[in-house]
């Protein structure tokens, strides 16, 4: 009986202190790794947030741009540049599907035949660049109806980004990749060519509240009925 009380009071004694702080330990210890990847995970979704909220104010700049590149190579005169290599402009937007460059290749400018009558210095010029506002980089549009100047601070650029949610720190635009091709060929020396005039733009930006969060994003055109530069 001795033996019996001796037992049962053995295993009714509960944990010893070690015990306890072993188990709180342990306890600690999972759960701080639980809270660790929580807060990891909840950090990683916030950053993904800022980054598709970058990467689609971006996007939305660069398509655009590149709508009105595609409208500005159409008017009702551009058949006559088909198979033409020779259809060149003067260096003035005088001509309908003009897109001039700038020479810092941060800006460029086009005219566009609206209204479909074969003169486009009728209708109101477009453009777009990147500029400085109150020390932020920002892409502008061209609202007015005069003939764009990249390097005026005429109130009829307006900004496509908000300089107070995001930075453009680098535009470029370039006719580097356009070439000529031959669009016919009678197999007896007689060839048509046609300049193919491809135009391409890459934007880099960053947010102000994490300037950590950076992104780019680039596009190319292909302009066939160009008037070429």
């Amino acid at each position: 009986m001795k033996l019996l009380n001796m037992t049962i009071s053995k295993r009714s004694r509960g944990f010893s202190i070690m015990e306890v702080l072993v188990a709180s330990s342990l306890s600690l210890v999972v759960t701080a790794c639980m809270m660790g990847l929580m807060i990891n995970s909840l950090s990683s979704t916030a950053r993904l947030v800022k980054m598709t909220h970058l990467t689609d104010d971006l996007r939305t700049a660069m398509q655009m741009m590149s709508r009105d590149v595609r409208r500005s190579n159409y008017s009702a005169n551009a058949v006559h540049c088909f198979a033409n290599p020779d259809c060149i402009a003067d260096g003035s937007l005088s001509s309908p599907g003009d897109v001039q460059i700038s020479d810092t290749n941060d800006c460029f400018v086009f005219m566009m035949d609206r209204d479909h009558d074969g003169d486009a210095t009728e209708n109101a010029a477009g453009g777009f660049r990147r500029a400085t506002v109150e020390g932020t980089g920002v892409i502008q549009m061209w609202v007015g109806t005069a003939e764009p100047d990249c390097d005026s601070d005429d109130a009829n650029w307006a900004a496509v980004t908000d300089p107070s949610d995001i930075e453009i720190t680098s535009f470029s635009v370039d006719d580097l990749l356009s070439y000529t091709e031959v669009v016919y060929d009678d197999g007896q020396g007689q060839q048509l060519f046609q300049n193919v005039r491809k135009v391409r733009m890459s934007i880099e930006g960053r947010l102000h509240v994490d300037n950590t969060i950076q992104r780019s994003i680039e596009d190319v055109i292909k302009l066939r009925n160009n008037l070429y530069l």
